[in-house]
């Protein structure tokens, strides 16, 4: 392919963003606000499906950690699919088999049903969120690529906002296979959308001659010149795209983000799902517990909107390090509030906030650490280690509560994974692992303390 001439990436920098790309970051947006949707709607009918499938309190950490356990091993895998074969036809299809899995959870009736569907949901979210997040991320100006991934990734608390709020109303209406059946339409009706408006990666289209055709169609609606080419970054992928992220110097990058990824997403995940547990034993309606999470995706909407801004004029560290140590403190005190609606609701928005401008803003530094042609596959790495990080982290919980540990206690002791997270975004800052850009801001802000 030639690359002679002005390149999409070059184009797409250089000129204002136009209607037809923000038809594709509200379609991506779509995908993360039911992903928010469907993570608190689980915590939240899960005390009511324990009784109704006479479960024990202790497999809801199997119940809990299945609906990403799947998710763990599809991000990597279809993000490097989606590098190789198109994202948009992978995010089409994850997204359908995401409201397949939903709809399931309402029907099942017993404990093996109800896992197998939560996997089966856990698979078609895992594979949808690097797609959309590089997707979209492709058709951003550089200047603007952190925000704009961070603003994605708010869709994901305002669809937990969203969903405490209708859910709590739903159970006052209705019982919690009703929050799944809508859950599981919402996801195939946004198949359907992302299928007809959403372009292919310009990107994929560029590196194969036989597609220049839907190439030209998309620089058209972009208003683009007919002749742009494939670019130094738009090329074929070649050899194994997962070898690629532990090679030219990326090594410790990707394994010091990946662990961001998985202490602040496993914190999230022990804050959404044991929340509503604690509230219940302590005498607390399942409505009130969702207007909490309500609250929490107040938070986390206003920090995961906010942080690539910050990003882009602070510097990850000196934004990402103070949020995340602030988390810890957050998500330690919740075992304090159990006892009120009020109490929890105040620590569940600051959990939101400060763990929140963490977790998106660890999203919005992968998208800009993995170059182009690796990128689905960087950030479903990343996302996969987050994905672990929900897994183990309420099946640990479980095991401690069946030997005798408080959900209070354990609360208390979930502050240590954001300080953890914190430390590993301020080793990438010290090391100079970070973006040009960002290790420049960081060497600095670093060398102030």
């Amino acid at each position: 392919m030639n690359t002679s001439g002005r390149s999409f990436a070059d184009w797409i920098d250089g000129s204002p963003v136009t209607r037809f790309q923000i038809t594709i970051f509200i379609l991506c947006g779509c995908v993360a606000f039911l992903d928010g949707l469907d993570s608190q709607s689980i915590a939240i009918a899960a005390p009511l499906i324990v009784d109704a499938l006479g479960l024990q309190k202790a497999q809801l950490g199997v119940v809990f950690s299945s609906g990403v356990l799947g998710g763990v091993l599809s991000a990597l895998a279809l993000g490097t699919l989606a590098d190789r074969i198109g994202r948009k036809r992978v995010l089409v299809a994850a997204t359908a088999l995401f409201g397949f899995g939903t709809l399931g959870t309402a029907f099942a009736g017993s404990f093996a049903s109800l896992v197998m569907w939560r996997v089966v949901a856990g698979v078609g979210l895992g594979g949808a969120v690097p797609c959309f997040l590089a997707l979209a991320s492709e058709y951003a100006p550089a200047r603007r690529r952190a925000t704009i991934s961070s603003l994605l990734w708010a869709a994901f608390p305002l669809g937990g906002m969203a969903g405490g709020f209708a859910n709590g109303w739903i159970l006052r209406h209705y019982d919690w296979h009703v929050i799944f059946i809508v859950g599981g339409a919402l996801p195939l009706l946004c198949a359907v959308a992302v299928a007809e408006w959403l372009p292919e990666s310009a990107r994929f289209l560029a590196t194969r001659p036989e597609r220049q055709a839907a190439l030209a169609r998309i620089a058209r609606r972009l208003g683009a010149p007919q002749d742009l080419t494939a670019g130094p970054d738009e090329v074929r992928t070649e050899g194994v795209p997962l070898r690629q992220l532990f090679t030219n110097g990326r090594a410790a990058a990707t394994l010091l983000l990946s662990g961001a990824f998985f202490t602040a997403f496993g914190t999230l995940a022990v804050a959404l799902l044991w929340t509503p547990i604690l509230l219940r034993q302590n005498g607390i309606h399942a409505s009130d517990a969702a207007i909490v999470l309500g609250y929490h995706g107040l938070g986390a909407l206003i920090g995961m909107g906010a942080v690539g801004r910050l990003i882009e004029r602070f510097g990850s560290v000196r934004v990402l390090v103070p949020a995340l140590l602030a988390g810890a403190v957050s998500i330690a005190l919740t075992g304090v509030t159990g006892t009120s609606v009020l109490g929890s609701g105040i620590t569940m928005t600051l959990v939101g906030l400060f763990v929140g401008i963490g977790a998106s803003g660890s999203i919005s530094l992968a998208v800009l650490l993995f170059p182009s042609e690796i990128r689905s596959t960087g950030v479903g790495w990343s996302m996969g280690a987050g994905r672990l990080g929900q897994v183990v982290a309420p099946v640990l919980v479980g095991t401690l509560i069946q030997h005798g540990v408080t959900v209070e206690q354990v609360l208390f002791y979930a502050g240590v994974a954001p300080a953890v997270a914190a430390l590993c975004i301020a080793v990438m800052g010290l090391a100079r692992l970070l973006p040009p850009r960002e290790a420049r801001t960081a060497r600095s802000d670093l060398a102030m303390h």
